[in-house]
């Protein structure tokens, strides 16, 4: 990593329509709320920015997320999709003129710290991204280098940034570490 400029963002701004009336962040998951686990899961220390991207001012994971190093920014336009919180990142990271921007999603409490680690690893250089792979499938937590920062800006919809996924140098893991939260069964 040594001089490289990180950033990371964790998108929380969903609408959690799937879940049913309760936020689905906030639920109980093995002791903490969902929303905790990719939070201290995710080795911020090696940042030089942070960010949790929320759909309101405040939420019920907002202290422990900023206890973890992370700054809430709100995403205002967050029913309009998930691409609009990846843009918001994006718009951060030039901003913060970061060399490169790793997304992570609150919802996938399963992701283990090595796992960013490897991410980071296998990216590099601004035209690098490394995402997240079962298979064939490509998915976040992935890691996008500046000059993709411009793309990423222009996310909207529940898409996100599913055109430059398909780009990216694969980090394989096991299934299970991909799971994400959508219903109460899934808890």
């Amino acid at each position: 990593m040594g001089s490289r400029r990180l950033g990371v963002a964790l998108l929380a701004a969903g609408s959690s329509q799937r879940f049913g009336a309760d936020d689905k962040l906030a639920a109980d998951f093995q002791g903490k709320m969902l929303a905790e686990h990719a939070a201290l899961a995710i080795p911020v220390k090696e940042f030089e920015h942070a960010w949790v991207i929320t759909r309101g001012p405040t939420h019920p994971c907002e202290p422990s997320w900023r206890e973890q190093g992370f700054a809430v920014m709100i995403n205002p336009n967050a029913e309009q999709g998930m691409g609009t919180s990846v843009s918001c990142a994006a718009r951060a990271a030039v901003e913060a003129s970061l060399d490169a921007l790793l997304i992570a999603l609150a919802d996938m409490p399963l992701v283990p710290h090595s796992h960013f680690e490897a991410l980071m690893q296998a990216s590099t250089g601004p035209s690098a991204i490394a995402v997240s792979a079962q298979g064939d499938t490509r998915m976040p937590p992935a890691i996008f280098g500046s000059a993709h920062f411009e793309a990423l800006s222009q996310s909207t919809g529940d898409q996100g940034a599913q055109m430059l996924l398909q780009q990216g140098t694969l980090v394989d893991c096991p299934p299970e570490w991909l799971k994400d939260i959508d219903t109460i069964k899934d808890l």
